[in-house]
């Protein structure tokens, strides 16, 4: 569901950017930590326990088969974002806190 959210937000993100002149030519990467999500996003396959998320997921699904989007697997140790939405670690809130206040940049894996 955090997917489809953040999918709305990119889409909004690239057409307040169009009008002010800064179009987008390439897919807006969206990093990924569950590859369910992401399965749900390039194949839409549906099983029963699914189904309720089927109207998100195929927007979503709509913005990445027009190329708007582009889901790009990263390993949960990596997601900055997880510091905002779940407890952990003092070692790996410490890790992500200095890529949070920009102090760093994001590494690629």
């Amino acid at each position: 569901m955090a997917y489809c959210s953040c999918a709305c937000e990119v889409l909004y993100a690239r057409k307040l950017a169009a009008e002010l002149g800064f179009c987008q030519l390439s897919p807006t990467k969206i990093y990924e930590d569950n590859e369910g999500a992401m399965v749900l996003v390039k194949n839409m396959h549906l099983r029963n326990r699914s189904k309720h998320i089927a109207l998100r997921f195929s927007f979503a699904q709509i913005l990445y088969q027009l190329g708007q989007i582009k889901p790009v697997a990263v390993p949960s140790i990596d997601q900055h974002a997880d510091i905002g939405t779940k407890v952990t670690g003092q070692p790996i809130f410490d890790r992500h806190v200095p890529v949070w206040l920009g102090e760093i940049l994001p590494t690629k894996s």
